[in-house]
């Protein structure tokens, strides 16, 4: 077991407005994602648990029918199997921890994510 740095992990590349970095464990996963400002993150759902926390920048959530705002430094746990969805403000630097492991995401299982730019 070593210590690792986000720079030690790659970047993935899921668009041109949304990059993400992610650390492996066995129960769960942890990821850097970083998120262009206008970037539309689909409406979805996922049987993990989601803790958010905003790094820099503003994001704008919908979850199971209630807004969000979220600014650097704010966090936010949002429940396992709840539909939400995602407006970047201004360019941001998230954390996102899931209770589970994300296997769709090994699977590149995250068309959410995928090119669906709306502009706010």
């Amino acid at each position: 077991m070593k210590p690792v740095t986000w720079e030690d992990i790659s970047v993935e590349r899921i668009s041109n407005s949304v990059q993400r970095r992610v650390l492996w464990g066995d129960q769960g996963t942890f990821a850097q994602l970083t998120l262009a400002s206008s970037t539309h993150v689909a409406k979805h759902r996922h049987s993990a648990e989601q803790f958010t926390c905003i790094i820099k920048g503003t994001i704008r959530l919908n979850v199971d029918g209630q807004d969000v705002l979220l600014k650097a430094g704010e966090m936010l746990v949002i429940p396992a199997n709840v539909e939400h969805e995602a407006w970047v403000v201004e360019d941001c630097v998230v954390w996102d921890f899931f209770t589970e492991r994300r296997d769709d995401w090994q699977e590149g299982i995250n068309q959410y994510l995928d090119l669906s730019l709306i502009h706010i």
